[in-house]
């Protein structure tokens, strides 16, 4: 009880909660303990102060949520760069963030970190197949379809989706069409 305590006092100093609504997160934080998230409350107490600054959501049930992904994902992700990943995804494409969540689980499950670079793809790339007007599955289906045709890293894939953003913005289309082997004045 004296470290369940300990923790919230933690929590709520660093984010600002209101003690009206402390018992919630308090629920919160027990039922991650009880799921054998967190090596002990102080730990997932960490865990929901960050969460809850990067989304600035002050929703318990959504803190609780989230904070189970996060330290689900904390053995191949740190907690702070798959929030900015996670926010990205919600930002740019308007997911909830447990779909963010599952989307990069589902990826680096499927080998898309294989080089440590799923996260900082995210986060470089999600606007760039935002503005082609792709969404998060085509992103996520984009990248393993490169890394399945023998792409060395995601990067290099969303680096490419990048350029050809860019040269069919500037009208230089003919040279993508002509890249890609296709005829420009027939495709238009």
């Amino acid at each position: 009880a004296d470290e369940l305590t300990q923790a919230m006092n933690s929590f709520q100093a660093a984010t600002g909660v209101a003690a009206d609504s402390i018992d919630e997160y308090s629920e919160a934080m027990k039922n991650i303990y009880a799921a054998n998230l967190g090596e002990d409350f102080e730990d997932i107490a960490d865990a929901m102060t960050t969460i809850t600054q990067t989304t600035k959501d002050l929703n318990p049930s959504n803190v609780e949520q989230l904070t189970k992904n996060a330290l689900a994902l904390r053995d191949n992700f740190d907690i702070n760069e798959s929030m900015r990943a996670v926010n990205m995804l919600i930002d740019q494409f308007g997911i909830s963030g447990e779909e963010a969540f599952n989307l990069i689980a589902q990826g680096a499950q499927g080998g898309l970190d294989k080089n440590g670079d799923l996260l900082d793809s995210i986060n470089e790339y999600s606007v760039h197949f935002k503005q082609l007007g792709l969404d998060a599955e085509d992103m996520f289906n984009s990248l393993a379809n490169g890394a399945d045709a023998g792409a060395f890293s995601v990067d290099k894939v969303g680096d490419a989706l990048k350029e050809f953003g860019i040269r069919v913005k500037d009208g230089s289309t003919n040279d993508v069409f002509l890249q890609l082997g296709l005829d420009a004045e027939n495709t238009a």
